[in-house]
């Protein structure tokens, strides 16, 4: 994952997970449900500049995306994924992407049925 600043100037290379999702891969293109828009809670930062913990809105800045078949994925409002034509995310191997509040992935299978697992994380 690259890294990259966040909100507060603090870089980042890993994020939190907050909410997950799974999302059948199958001979029709299926879309997840739409990336949080939101705070979806906070978590609090400790440090001797901020004298006492600090509540952080935590918003939706990328995905950790992990498939049980070799599937095609896109990005969008209202995205639909087509085989060879979008990209292609690989069984078992983890793949993060950035990603803008309230987009969906559309997915669908390369050869096989399976599960697309959507964890969206928080910078």
């Amino acid at each position: 994952m690259t890294i990259k600043s966040d909100q507060h100037g603090f870089e980042v290379q890993a994020a939190r997970p907050a909410l997950s999702q799974n999302v059948v891969i199958g001979a029709g293109s299926t879309q997840s449900a739409a990336f949080s828009t939101g705070p979806v809670g906070t978590y609090s930062i400790a440090s001797a500049s901020y004298g006492s913990p600090v509540l952080v809105p935590n918003n939706t800045t990328h995905v950790r995306l992990v498939a049980t078949s070799d599937c095609y994925i896109a990005f969008g409002a209202n995205p639909t994924a087509v085989v060879g034509a979008s990209m292609l995310v690989t069984a078992a191997t983890p793949e993060y992407f950035w990603v803008a509040p309230g987009e969906k992935i559309a997915v669908i299978q390369a050869s096989a049925a399976g599960v697309l697992n959507i964890t969206e994380c928080m910078a």
